[in-house]
Order: structure tokens, then C-alpha cells, then sequence
């Protein structure tokens, strides 16, 4: 914004102030006066104020009448020529000054124009930087919710070993009550062999056969029930798991909602300065390397935990 100039009747009154003091009014010296003030606008108030002045009248020595009249015209010729040759160098030094009092006015008005994009420029210098300390906030918030998401990436491994582990054990136990049926299979056919021999040894072991029966049955119905409920838990765990792999499909989501916005910024920021916007590129960079981590482990995630419950299946 441009600052307001002094006007003509504060230079034509400092200037009546310095004659009145008995001092000759001179640029340097009614910007004293002022406290402030152009040198160029001085400079043309002072000059319409000279002119507005009537020259001093002079007082007439004593002399002669031939001696004043013979001095008076030597005096007159002398000073026609010496008035001439004032007057040429008085326009040509106001020339002079008239060009560089409207150069100086104009430069001025250059300068005032160039603080005033300097101040533009520094305004926007501070609202870029400012972008670029929330774009790094958000960056360091983005690093916290991966290293989030790694842990989490970490448990669920956990618990899917532990689920592979107790799937194993199932397998065991029913690869023992198997055997266990086998054996009794072959008992009961040993009972049937010996049943020929004697009526009294058949009848101990139909006895022998019925009780191993039915405590087989029994065995083989409560293995049933275990491997229903542990089937049970499983599916639970894996429907568990899908709940879990949705949070982070609507996490990753709201990340990449956080990246878009960060590019934007950055995006915004590469026009006020070079250096914003390579800082910008570098910070999309870096999020958009995150981001396709943070798919990669997503995706794997959701590949590994499937095997053993499909495999349980097709059993």
C-alpha cells in the first residue's frame, strides 16, 4: 500500500517558518522541519513556493549622477548578460531537476510497489511453510498407524500358528480314536473266533465285544462333538479374522483419504516456492512407497490366513 506524501502547505509552511528565522529554505532543511517527507516532493512544493515569492528589493547606493549613470549602464549591460546567462543555467539546471525529481517520485512509487510484493511474498512464504510443518505431521501420523498396523499384523500370526496348532492336535486325537476303533474291530473279530471254540468264552466275549462297542461308540460320538466344537471355534476365529481384515481395508481407506489430502497440500504449497514443492514430491513419494507397503501386507494377510480352514474342509 502506497504511503501518503506531505502536501504543499506543509512544505510552504516550514519554508515561511525558516525565513522568518532568518535561515534560507533548502530541501535538508524543511525535511528537518518535518520530521519526514520525499527529498523529490520537497523538492517541487519548494520549487512552486519560490515562485509564488516577490524577489527583495534592494537599496539604491549614493553616488554621483554622472558617475551613478555611467555605473548604471555598465551595471545593466553587465547584468542583462549576466541575468541572460543565469536564466539559461537556471532552466537548464531546472530541467534537470524536474527530470530527477519525477525519476526520484517514480522510483519511490517502485520501491513501495516492490515492499509491498516483498510483504506478499513473505505472507505467502509463512502460509507455505505452515503447510509444509501439517504436511510432516501428517507424514509422522501416517508412520505411527503403520507401525499400528504391523503390530496387529504380528498378533494375527500369532493366533493363526496357535490355530494351526490346535488344529494339528485335533488331527492327532482322531488319528488315536481311529486306531482305537481299529483295535476293538479286531478284538471283536478275535471274540468271534473264540465264540466257536466254547459257548461259555463266546458269551464272555460278546459281553467283552458289546461293552468295547459301545464304549467305542461312546468315545467316537464325544470325539464327534470335540472335533463339531472345535470346527465351531475355528469358523468363528476365521469370521473373527474377516471382521478384522475389514477394519483394515476402512483404516487403509482413511489413510489414503489422510495421503489425498497431504498431496493436496503439497500440491498447493508448490505454487508459492521451489522448495515446498520439492519437498511436496518427496512427501507423496514417501506416502505413495507406504501405501503400496501397507497393500502388500494387506494382501498377504489375506492370502495366509485362509490355508488351514480350507484345507479342514476338504477333510
Amino acid at each position: 500500500m502506497a504511503r501518503t506524501g506531505i502536501t504543499y502547505e506543509q512544505v510552504a509552511t516550514a519554508a515561511d517558518a525558516l525565513v522568518g528565522q532568518g535561515e534560507k529554505p533548502s530541501i535538508q532543511r524543511i525535511r528537518e522541519q518535518l520530521g519526514t517527507g520525499s527529498p523529490n516532493t520537497i523538492h517541487r512544493h519548494l520549487k512552486a513556493w519560490r515562485a509564488t515569492q516577490a524577489p527583495p528589493e534592494r537599496r539604491a547606493a549614493r553616488l554621483p549622477d554622472e558617475l551613478a549613470a555611467a555605473l548604471a549602464e555598465e551595471l545593466e549591460r553587465q547584468a542583462a548578460a549576466a541575468r541572460a546567462e543565469a536564466e539559461a543555467d537556471a532552466l537548464e539546471a531546472q530541467h534537470s531537476a524536474d527530470e530527477l525529481s519525477a525519476t526520484g517520485e517514480l522510483l519511490e512509487e517502485q520501491v513501495e510497489e516492490l515492499s509491498a510484493r516483498v510483504e506478499a511474498l513473505e505472507s505467502e512464504r509463512d502460509r507455505v511453510t505452515g503447510e509444509r510443518d501439517e504436511a510432516r505431521s501428517a507424514l509422522a501420523e501416517l508412520r505411527e498407524r503403520g507401525r499400528e498396523l504391523e503390530t496387529q499384523r504380528d498378533d494375527a500370526r500369532q493366533q493363526l500358528a496357535e490355530a494351526r496348532n490346535r488344529v494339528t492336535t485335533l488331527e492327532e486325537q482322531r488319528n488315536e480314536e481311529r486306531d482305537a476303533r481299529i483295535d476293538a474291530q479286531r478284538e471283536a473279530k478275535t471274540t468271534d473266533q473264540a465264540r466257536i471254540e466254547a459257548e461259555r468264552a463266546l458269551a464272555v466275549a460278546e459281553t467283552r465285544t458289546e461293552a468295547a462297542q459301545q464304549q467305542a461308540e461312546e468315545r467316537a460320538k464325544a470325539i464327534q462333538e470335540e472335533r463339531q466344537a472345535r470346527q465351531q471355534d475355528a469358523k468363528d476365529h476365521k469370521q473373527a479374522l474377516a471382521e478384522q481384515r475389514e477394519e483394515y481395508r476402512e483404516r487403509l481407506a482413511v489413510m489414503e483419504k489422510q495421503l489425498q489430502d497431504a498431496q493436496k497440500r503439497a500440491q498447493e504449497a508448490e505454487k508459492g516456492q521451489s522448495k515446498a514443492e520439492i519437498r511436496g514430491e518427496a512427501l507423496a513419494a514417501r506416502l505413495a512407497a507406504l501405501e503400496s507397503e501397507q497393500k502388500d501386507q494387506q494382501r498377504r494377510r489375506e492370502e495366509q490366513p485362509g490355508l488351514p480352514f480350507d484345507d479342514e474342509a476338504k477333510e
